[in-house]
């Protein structure tokens, strides 16, 4: 792993007016390549504002100026900024206070996020495919954006109980995790299906419409994965839960099977 830091900090920034040669924080990558992140100027914006980034090799744009995070009225960020690269030098990774927002594949000319600063669901693959490279060298890097990106609640009904949906990757793979928390009483636990729910984290699995999960009442909850068959749980009124065992009524099996795999929305980074 090769590591390049900037000499200074990201805090007591006066911002620019203007585009600089360089940018407000430069970073050599060696091979003739370069990493530039621009600062968007008080005169153009009225908070809230945008920070951007280039990647140039040998003076050719490899990567045209691209919003990737905005910033809050507060107007001047802070913290650690690095730049984190695999031996071969070939994939970099560009992280703030240890939370990579940027990283880009030389080989094959690939950056993350994407050119609007969204992260939707080819962006998710590809960060996944690009900190994998990390880890196998022993870095395990984070970003908050990857790390949220597949979680969302659904509340029940009532609103007593609110279910927690937490795809976990595991190198290709991604596992299920349901988390139940009990509003009123403040009981928090982890809802433990008869086996794994695990899927790959590739084509080969439908994200758009080979999953689902939903609340049949106020206390019942079913999720269905296709090859991972469908779980249903039931909750007594002080908020603990059990599985309901097979084989489950045919009516219940296609109810939970009705409902529709959750929408991942775009996510951005914000300073």
């Amino acid at each position: 792993m090769i590591l390049f830091t900037v000499g200074v900090l990201w805090a007591g920034l006066s911002f620019l007016s203007s585009k600089p040669a360089e940018g407000d924080f430069h970073f050599d990558l060696g091979k003739g390549r370069s990493l530039d992140i621009y600062c968007e100027g008080e005169f153009f914006y009225e908070p809230p504002g945008y920070v951007s980034y280039e990647i140039t090799e040998n003076g050719k744009t490899l990567v045209p100026e691209r919003d990737f995070c905005g910033i809050g009225p507060q107007r001047v960020p802070s913290g650690r900024l690095e730049v984190l690269s695999t031996r071969d030098g070939e994939t970099i990774a560009f992280r703030r206070n240890f939370n990579v927002m940027i990283m880009h594949d030389f080989k094959t000319n690939r950056s993350w996020p994407d050119e609007h600063g969204e992260v939707k669901w080819n962006d998710f693959l590809l960060a996944i495919e690009l900190l994998q490279r990390f880890k196998r060298e022993g870095q395990d890097l984070y970003s908050d954006l990857v790390d949220h990106y597949l979680k969302f609640y659904l509340s029940s009904p009532d609103e007593k109980f609110s279910v927690n949906q937490v795809w976990t990757v595991q190198g290709d793979q991604a596992e299920l995790q349901l988390h139940v928390s009990d509003w009123n009483g403040g009981k928090a636990q982890l809802l433990l299906p008869r086996e794994k729910i695990i899927v790959p984290l590739s084509e080969k699995f439908d994200w758009r419409s080979g999953w689902g999960a939903g609340w049949l009442s106020n206390h019942r909850f079913g999720v269905w994965v296709a090859g991972a068959g469908v779980h249903v749980w039931e909750f007594s009124d002080d908020g603990m839960s059990n599985e309901l065992p097979e084989p489950l009524d045919a009516e219940l099996v296609e109810e939970v099977k009705s409902f529709p795999a959750h929408r991942f929305e775009p996510r951005h980074f914000r300073l």
